[in-house]
C-alpha cells in the first residue's frame, strides 16, 4: 500500500504540536520580536499545508487499494464459481 510512513504522520504531528506550543508561549510573552513570530506562524502554517498534503496522498492511496481489493475479490469470486462450476459437471 502506498501512503505515507506513520513514522513520518507522528513526527510530522509532532512538529506541528512544538510549534502551536511554541506560538502559544510567544501569544503571552511581551519580550518576543515580531519577526520571530512571523517566522513561527510561517513554519507552522507549512507544516499544516504539508499535513494536508499527506492526508489526501494517504486517503487516495487507501481508496486505490479499497479498489484494488475488490476487484481482485470479484475476480476470485468468478473463478472460484467457474470451479465449482466444472467440478459438478464431473
Amino acid at each position: 500500500m502506498q501512503g505515507i510512513e506513520p513514522k513520518f504522520h507522528s513526527s510530522l504531528t509532532d512538529r506541528m504540536e512544538y510549534y502551536r506550543g511554541l506560538l502559544k508561549k510567544t501569544a503571552v510573552d511581551p519580550d518576543i520580536q515580531p519577526s520571530d513570530m512571523i517566522s513561527r506562524i510561517s513554519e507552522l502554517s507549512k507544516l499544516y499545508e504539508d499535513y494536508l498534503a499527506n492526508k489526501k496522498q494517504l486517503e487516495r492511496s487507501i481508496k486505490n487499494y479499497r479498489q484494488y481489493h475488490n476487484d481482485l475479490r470479484k475476480q476470485l469470486t468468478l473463478r472460484v464459481r467457474e470451479l465449482r462450476r466444472k467440478t459438478r459437471q464431473k
